[in-house]
């Protein structure tokens, strides 16, 4: 991009703009990187944004995900972390390679460094006011980057956008920077805009049985209700979704509108059943699916195809849609059981429940606090790891609106316990030892319930 094309590109502050040029410079100078991103949705969406910016150039990589940072950094090749990396400046500054950090997640001040090296630039949105957890995902600061290295990166829009879907940044549309980034690729003809239902499936009726993100309470899953929704509507149940008139659409939106009602959900959420979906010019995705695929492949440990998926291999195409199909009838049995309150807990401020798979619990608890679960109660979902704890914890907006950092509790409060944790306001997590008669999980659920009290009630 010309330095003319640059000077107003979505207004951004000049120190912002002065890190996007010397990381530019690195991308230019070096022909081979280290990539090292978050094993997540977002993670991958980074990941598929950062090496298709690098394929282009004919620049060589290796791509590692990973679920947190690693005890060793990597040596003898340039490093690019990705959704990862604010919390341990200080040991990427260490290091001798040149090193560019692009990571949304908010660190405290005193974790936070100004690196004056050249070749170490460290991209935090927080710094400029921009909400990580709500206006720009690892993804989409990847696409900053590669737009504003070439403009012709903008033909992967549909990569970085389905990264801040995945952590939820489009829930109620998408807003701040994301939202520029979706206009300006709709506006360059990378991205068309279409407005749709938010499910997914090989027709409409395999799309409700499956329906988990959104979830439908007294809908999803349930043959008998579903077959006598689409008789009602009259609607063939082998029709694709886009294939379903305009009024019949507009009916089932209805009702599954108000399946949510009964349930007193959050009006963001319920008025989210249908939205803009933003479908790619160049390759057969939307926003809206591709997160969904990638989301299965890195819940089901499959990280790598999800990116080779994304970088245009066709059999991993056909594997991940596959995953995804499996993933979501599983999704399905694990959503019924936590409707059914089965192993789900409350305290007075906040409510629990254990969850076998470890990479599930995360979407579960998150998932359960926005269409089955207390909507006033911040949820935790925990995993057993050996001799450890995880802990998943997720909110809502109008909790963190009124001053609720789960982001800040897992950190303080694992750290009390001589654990770990971080992550966003909305969304976050910390492990933990269990202790004998997992006594400090006791403890840090108790810690966690005053703490929140003090907040929201």
């Amino acid at each position: 991009m010309t330095s003319e094309k640059k000077e107003n590109f979505f207004d951004l502050p000049e120190d912002l703009k002065k890190k996007l040029d010397d990381a530019s410079s690195i991308l230019e100078k070096n022909d081979k990187f280290r990539i090292i991103t978050h094993y997540d949705a977002d993670g991958i969406s980074a990941a598929a944004v950062l090496t298709r910016c690098l394929m282009k150039d004919q620049s060589g990589f290796h791509t590692s995900f990973i679920d947190r940072f690693p005890d060793k950094i990597p040596e003898g090749l340039p490093l690019i972390f990705a959704d990862i990396g604010n919390s341990h400046l200080k040991d990427i500054q260490a290091v001798d390679e040149d090193v560019i950090v692009l990571d949304h997640h908010y660190v405290k001040e005193d974790l936070m460094i100004e690196s004056d090296e050249e070749n170490k630039i460290f991209i935090n949105p927080h710094e400029y006011d921009i909400d990580g957890a709500q206006e720009v995902s690892g993804g989409t600061l990847a696409l900053l980057l590669s737009v504003w290295y070439d403009e012709i990166n903008w033909e992967d829009a549909v990569y970085g956008l389905a990264g801040a879907a995945a952590d939820k940044q489009a829930i109620g549309g998408f807003s701040g920077l994301n939202l520029k980034l979706a206009q300006e690729a709709v506006e360059k003809g990378s991205l068309q805009k279409s407005k749709e239902l938010f499910i997914d499936g090989k027709n409409i009726q395999d799309s409700l049985m499956k329906a988990c993100d959104p979830y439908f309470p007294d809908i999803s899953g349930e043959k008998k209700e579903i077959r006598r929704i689409i008789d009602d509507l009259k609607i063939d149940p082998e029709a694709e979704i886009g294939s379903i008139k305009k009024d019949k659409k507009r009916d089932l939106n209805s009702l599954l509108v108000l399946s949510m009602l009964k349930k007193d959900r959050y009006a963001e959420v319920i008025e989210s059943i249908m939205g803009i979906h933003y479908e790619s010019e160049h390759e057969p995705f939307d926003t809206d699916c591709l997160y969904k695929i990638l989301n299965s492949t890195a819940r089901t440990n499959r990280a790598g195809l999800g990116l080779s998926l994304c970088l245009g291999d066709k059999s991993a195409r056909k594997e991940a849609k596959k995953i995804r199909d499996d993933y979501r009838s599983e999704m399905i049995g694990a959503l019924k059981k936590l409707e059914e309150r089965v192993e789900a807990d409350e305290y007075e401020h906040l409510q629990y429940f254990f969850e076998e798979k470890k990479t599930r619990k995360g979407e579960l608890a998150g998932l359960g606090i926005l269409y089955i679960l207390d909507k006033h109660k911040p949820v935790l979902g925990m995993s057993e790891v050996d001799e450890d704890i995880d802990i998943s914890a997720r909110a809502t907006k109008e909790q963190v609106e009124k001053g609720l950092d789960l982001g800040e509790l897992c950190r303080k409060i694992s750290g009390e316990l001589d654990g770990s944790g971080g992550g966003h306001n909305i969304a976050a997590g910390a492990t933990i030892k269990k202790g004998p008669d997992k006594e400090n999980v006791n403890k840090f659920l108790s810690r966690m319930d005053q703490e929140i009290g003090e907040v929201l009630f």
